[in-house]
């Protein structure tokens, strides 16, 4: 087959496709939720990106600046909005608006890269587990549905505190972890004989150097990297367990036996058919997640255990808002440490949670149908 003939190929069955995303674009259209969801997304995209032209970063960028001003460093107290701090001031002087702006990228940074990790590490576990079942489906089951056990927040905070600040690392035990990662996928997947040989090759190269390996290096773990770590570990549980599911559905269908009774690899038979028929119940669930997850972070920090002190991030505000509501003036005077951060964290969920709505009704067969 020459480049043309691939080339009509590709088109012809990129076609369908295109029609499915323009019918699933015209249901998110019509849905007022679902662009309500989207405005509100990317309306924090907007503030993320804008961040150094709304606030103006002195320093370390994440850091909060306070106000050194002459009279206000006479109190801790907060201060109310005013021209100079359009938010006002939190306690010890931190602007409020500043702490807002800047906070949105640690809510996206926490919530996506949170979501894709776990969503990674979930999907290769629940494929795998369903696909070949088995010993290696009980296995790997009976370790999720340990980390399942447990309460995701207990567990979260006492990862947090359990994480060294500092790794010891060398490069050796990299080449290590890395070799076993890709010995046990291949062995998985059945390869060729000859890339088995490499990665064995690769592997006793790996484990002989650890013995004699001098290089080492500290990998510093801050207090939010340490809060990233415990919520993958709580979180990709979940996302094992639904998509196996799914593989159990799909992977008994007429066309899977059909692509196996012509010839096709484990691995061309869940890349292009089981994983593409089974991946949107997982997705709409992840995008459900991002809100939970930056709740969840936000909990951390609020209880001095997340970001450190003077970060931009919404939890630690309010955190630091709890100071000054030690009665019903106080509260009332103060109203503004708590409530415009609280927004912030109210709108952010509730636009990921509009969002994975709507992608429920487009994505779920059952659904966008009627």
């Amino acid at each position: 087959m020459n480049l043309k003939e691939r080339w009509q190929e590709f088109k012809t069955g990129l076609r369908p496709r295109i029609a499915e995303w323009r019918f699933m674009l015209k249901r998110l259209r019509k849905s007022y939720l679902a662009m309500t969801g989207i405005a509100i997304i990317l309306f924090f995209v907007g503030v993320a990106i804008l961040a150094p032209v709304l606030a103006p970063p002195h320093g370390d960028p994440m850091m909060i600046p306070k106000d050194y001003d002459i009279e206000t460093l006479r109190t801790q107290e907060p201060t109310p909005p005013t021209i100079r701090h359009i938010f006002g001031t939190i306690d010890s002087q931190y602007d409020l608006y500043y702490a807002c702006i800047w906070g949105t990228i640690t809510a996206f940074r926490i919530g996506l890269l949170v979501v894709v990790v776990s969503l990674v590490i979930g999907l290769l576990v629940g494929i795998l587990a369903a696909f070949y079942g088995g010993l290696l489906d009980e296995a790997l089951m009976r370790f999720t549905d340990i980390i399942i056990a447990f309460p995701g927040l207990i567990l979260a905070m006492a990862l947090v505190l359990a994480f060294p600040t500092t790794v010891p690392l060398s490069v050796s035990n990299v080449l290590l972890a890395v070799s076993i990662i890709s010995m046990l996928i291949l062995l998985a997947f059945k390869p060729d004989r000859r890339l088995l040989l490499v990665n064995m090759l690769v592997l006793i190269f790996s484990v002989v150097s650890v013995l004699y390996s001098p290089i080492v290096f500290d990998l510093a773990l801050q207090r939010l990297d340490k809060v990233l770590i415990a919520i993958t570990i709580v979180g990709w549980p979940g996302y094992a367990r639904l998509i196996r599911g799914e593989v159990l559905r799909v992977k008994n269908e007429d066309y899977i036996e059909a692509s196996r009774a012509s010839g096709s690899t484990d691995s061309r038979i869940i890349m292009k058919h089981i994983l593409p028929n089974s991946i949107y119940p997982v997705l709409i669930v992840a995008t459900l997640d991002i809100g939970s997850i930056v709740l969840t972070a936000a909990a951390l920090s609020f209880i001095g255990i997340g970001a450190p002190d003077g970060y931009a991030d919404w939890g630690q505000v309010i955190s630091k808002a709890q100071l000054w509501m030690n009665g019903p003036g106080e509260i009332i005077k103060n109203f503004h440490t708590f409530f415009i951060p609280g927004l912030f964290i109210a709108l952010f969920v509730v636009g990921w949670n509009l969002l994975g709505d709507a992608l429920r009704d487009v994505l779920d067969p059952q659904l966008r149908r009627r």
